[in-house]
């Protein structure tokens, strides 16, 4: 009878705990294509610090999140990051589409860019 008692009190435990958690499910989309999966493209809970790289469907996935309003910031290169709030609820599967576009970078920023590599190259060799 005793063991019963213990058995019982440890699944209602473990019952009641369980329920503060929830999921995170959503697919990254490429909108430059006709809104192609975005492939290994990182998701990060601001609030968290977890972090995942989508599939090659562009489907990502968190689990045993607890509940609470939080960040999620996809960032893939190339591409603009998007950071989205969300909010997750005990027991339940919350689901995204994210669609991120390219970013555009200028051709002076390309050229500054460029020339503080040629530079810090010059004073490497300059030093040797």
């Amino acid at each position: 009878m005793k063991h019963i008692i213990y058995i019982v009190i440890f699944f209602i435990s473990a019952f009641s705990y369980a329920q503060d958690f929830g999921s995170i499910s959503g697919k990254l989309l490429d909108l430059e294509s006709s809104n192609e999966p975005l492939m290994f493209a990182k998701v990060l809970i601001k609030e968290t610090g977890n972090e995942v790289l989508s599939d090659e469907n562009g489907v990502f996935k968190f689990e045993n999140i607890e509940s609470g309003e939080y960040t999620l910031v996809c960032s893939f290169v190339g591409y603009e990051t998007k950071a989205s709030k969300i909010k997750v609820e005990s027991n339940k599967l919350t689901t995204l589409k994210l669609p991120l576009k390219a970013s555009t970078l200028s051709l002076d920023d390309l050229f500054v860019t460029l020339a503080s590599v040629d530079n810090a190259e010059t004073s490497s060799a300059a030093n040797d």
